[in-house]
């Protein structure tokens, strides 16, 4: 029979050793030296110790103030997990600004291709007359194409659409009803909500 074992949990006490909670399992130790990571048995202060005087004995009598900067450089330290979440933050923030800027397209009644010829280039100029930032890098992740606006204003206008609908279903409203004709004497029906 096996027995559920309770793990050891960490404590900010072993940094002292040199040791800190693994950020990809917190259950588990991690070496800030050699950034080893070690099973849940080695939580423990005396393994942590021996561990430290037997692969670091020159850095076994620091104090936890060297510890904690080894901490916070390790802490800095770029990953590559780190590095997709970014992008993937930046392409969402982009994805955001595009259905922005599309709307307002759609609201001023411009042809789609001004976001791409016009909208791009001079948010491009204010911010880099603006900031110091990397300009290419958010205007690329800002999609304007004339096919793209006109995608996002389809979607928006279908999501309204689907909203309205909804509404109407649940709520008691009026309906009138209109006959207009067109340039060739073409009927048309118009229904106002």
């Amino acid at each position: 029979m096996s027995e559920n074992k309770e793990c050891k949990k960490y404590s900010i006490e072993y940094l002292k050793f040199g040791v800190i909670v693994s950020p990809t399992n917190e259950k588990l130790p991690l070496c800030l030296i050699c950034e080893k990571t070690f099973s849940n048995k080695a939580m423990k202060p005396s393994r942590m110790k021996e561990h430290l005087m037997k692969k670091h004995s020159d850095k076994s009598n620091k104090n936890i103030l060297y510890f904690s900067d080894l901490k916070n450089k390790f802490e800095k330290q770029k990953t590559i997990s780190g590095l997709f979440n970014k992008t993937h933050l930046n392409n969402d923030k982009g994805l955001f600004v595009s259905y922005k800027v599309s709307l307002l397209v759609a609201k001023c009644g411009k042809p789609h291709t001004i976001g791409e010829k016009l909208i791009l280039f001079a948010v491009e100029t204010i911010l880099k007359s603006m900031t110091s930032l990397n300009v290419t890098d958010i205007t690329s992740s800002i999609f304007l194409s004339n096919n793209t606006v006109s995608r996002r204003i389809d979607e928006m206008a279908y999501d309204v659409e689907i909203k309205l609908c909804d509404i109407l279903k649940i709520t008691k409203f009026s309906l009138q009803l209109n006959e207009s004709t067109l340039r060739d004497n073409e009927a048309l029906l118009l229904a106002y909500v």
